[in-house]
């Protein structure tokens, strides 16, 4: 057995590896390797989760944002798209055709819009718990205070999801304006998890300026923070940002890093992301081989799609409202997986293995 294939091994059993490890492990093209390693991911989640594979629900409910970063269509400055907001109606409306089609985990998405206070998104949910008692809410709403992260939290909400996008300062910057600031970022993530949410968070692969060390930062800072809910996504060009002439990001090489993330992290919520389809060929079917554990999909209509326009959407845009569920779900068992019926949470770790610390629990860094 090759250095490359003990070092799998020793990955899956002891969920750990050096930054030396992974980046001589990032830079491999064996692809015997590269089978082994999707083969372990899913074997990993499958212990854990059992074949089930869970469907997530997106509600993009507003595309404004106060943010400007260079790499995304919904930035501040972008005049070139028609700005939205939905209202209870419409929310409650999409949530009905996806709860219709099994559905049973909602994720409010959208830009860092203060239009939507703390006290009417805590109505939101509230509205939403009451409807939809024997379903999971989740936001996805970008950096708040502690203080109305909490109120949401008791309103109901369960998830959080707070993508890093890269976890090194250097590449951070360059992808981001100054007043944005990778350490708020990684502190909202560590009040979010002192909270109690399932915390989720990620980054994009092949984003530019990216190096293998910055990917190597990103991983390690995925350990660190252990959070619920890993969403690793390419990247893809926007028209009207900075970057809209760059390359999309790699989906194979994207496959491939969620498969170690499974391993490093063998309890998390892996995402396939609606992107993946995007730069190949059935990419959230292919990730359930690489370990991912649940499928992001649409439910808004077409017409609210083309403006939460975060990149350029190709293939699933054109879809009638719920269409995306039943085709997803239709891949799912055609995969050999059956759909989750339930809410989909994380499964922490039994209070056995913590008792008599076969794991070990991380400190929350101070800032």
């Amino acid at each position: 057995m090759s250095a490359d294939f003990k070092m799998l091994e020793s990955i899956q059993n002891t969920q750990s590896i050096s930054r030396e490890e992974l980046g001589a492990i990032l830079q491999t093209q064996d692809s015997f390797l590269i089978q082994e390693l999707h083969k372990k991911a899913q074997q990993t989640a499958t212990q854990i989760y059992g074949n089930k594979i869970y469907i997530r629900g997106l509600i993009e409910f507003t595309n404004y944002c106060k943010n400007n970063c260079y790499y995304c269509g919904l930035r501040r400055d972008n005049i070139f798209i028609p700005r939205y907001r939905l209202d209870e109606k419409d929310l409650l409306g999409f949530c009905e055709a996806g709860y219709d089609r099994g559905v049973r985990s909602f994720m409010l998405v959208g830009g860092d819009d203060y239009n939507f206070t703390e006290a009417k998104v805590a109505d939101f949910i509230t509205m939403l718990k009451d409807k939809f008692s024997d379903c999971q809410i989740g936001l996805s709403l970008g950096q708040r205070s502690e203080k109305t992260y909490r109120k949401w939290f008791e309103a109901g909400a369960v998830r959080y999801e707070l993508s890093h996008e890269t976890a090194a300062e250097n590449h951070f910057k360059k992808l981001h304006p100054p007043e944005m600031s990778l350490l708020t970022r990684k502190q909202s993530l560590w009040e979010l998890k002192s909270i109690g949410y399932q915390v989720g968070t990620g980054f994009m692969v092949g984003s530019p300026y990216q190096m293998v060390a910055d990917v190597v930062e990103d991983l390690l800072f995925l350990k660190q923070l252990d959070p619920q809910i890993v969403h690793i996504v390419p990247f893809m060009p926007t028209i009207h940002t900075r970057f809209e002439h760059e390359r999309s990001g790699n989906g194979d090489m994207t496959l491939y890093l969620m498969a170690i993330a499974r391993l490093m992290l063998p309890r998390a919520m892996i995402t396939a992301d609606t992107i993946l389809d995007d730069v190949m060929q059935d990419g959230r079917k292919k990730s359930l081989e690489a370990g991912a554990g649940e499928i992001n999909v649409e439910l808004c209509t077409d017409d609210i799609k083309e403006y939460y326009n975060v990149y350029n959407k190709k293939i699933h845009l054109k879809n009638f409202t719920g269409d995306d569920v039943e085709r997803i779900k239709k891949k799912v068992v055609d995969s050999g997986f059956e759909i989750g019926q339930d809410k989909g949470d994380y499964i922490p770790v039994p209070e056995e293995e913590l008792l008599y610390g076969r794991i070990h629990r991380l400190m929350r860094p101070q800032f």
